[in-house]
């Protein structure tokens, strides 16, 4: 042992180097298999993270971008919305984070046409804590010319744009006669039963001013089994 003991302490510099190094390579690796996962998220080749760790800071994100997103909705047009309720945040994304709606939830596409896409920046950041893959494009055009290229789960549309007082309905009529099944829903300043109604009729799932109806109705829409 005590041999043992000298050669260790004649040859500390190397031991401390190998040490050094050891911790290098292990950085490293954790390093890249970090990115080995983000790959296989972005091409949907895993389904869920369910370490308990990793899935309590993912969902406590969520949160905050979602409160963030709602306080700053609530305060651009106090008048229109309702209060923040904080807990309904809360239970809306934990929700979300369910494992058997977050695994239907990761990866689904949305597209959210606005032809003022800074009004939904915080929105859009709080669609994507709860794994979503969301594409903003910033008219009618653009969004057919999007639907060409790419599938998408869900379509969310302002309704007034450019010239258009009633550009979300006509978009609705374009993607209507393509498909019936993608949901779509129309978030503007106004809402009123009429108006509710009248999207209905035209095949729409929402009209909404109420930016935490339209967190759950994407989250009923994409992430529930069907019924």
């Amino acid at each position: 042992m005590d041999s043992l003991i000298r050669f260790v302490q004649a040859n500390k510099p190397t031991f401390e180097a190998v040490q050094a190094l050891g911790a290098v390579v292990n950085l490293l690796g954790w390093l890249i298999g970090f990115l080995l996962l983000f790959i296989a998220w972005r091409r949907r080749g895993i389904q869920s993270v369910s370490v308990g760790p990793v899935q309590f800071q993912l969902q406590q994100a969520a949160i905050e971008a979602t409160a963030t997103a709602a306080r700053d909705w609530q305060a651009r047009a106090p008048e229109q919305s309702p209060k923040v309720d904080v807990e309904r945040i809360r239970s809306t994304v934990s929700r979300a984070f369910d494992p058997a709606v977050s695994d239907r939830l990761m990866g689904k596409s949305v597209l959210w046409v606005d032809d003022n896409p800074r009004n939904n920046e915080l929105a859009v950041r709080a669609l994507r804590r709860i794994q979503l893959d969301v594409e903003q494009v910033l008219s009618t055009d653009a969004a057919l010319k999007a639907m060409a290229t790419r599938h998408f789960d869900l379509i969310i549309s302002d309704m007034g744009r450019g010239t258009s007082p009633q550009a979300g309905y006509e978009l609705l009529a374009a993607v209507r006669e393509r498909t019936k099944a993608v949901p779509y829903l129309i978030f503007s300043s106004g809402d009123k039963p009429e108006f509710r109604k009248m999207a209905a009729e035209r095949g729409a799932q929402l009209s909404t001013n109420d930016m935490m109806e339209l967190v759950d109705t994407v989250i009923r829409h994409l992430g529930e089994a069907p019924k």
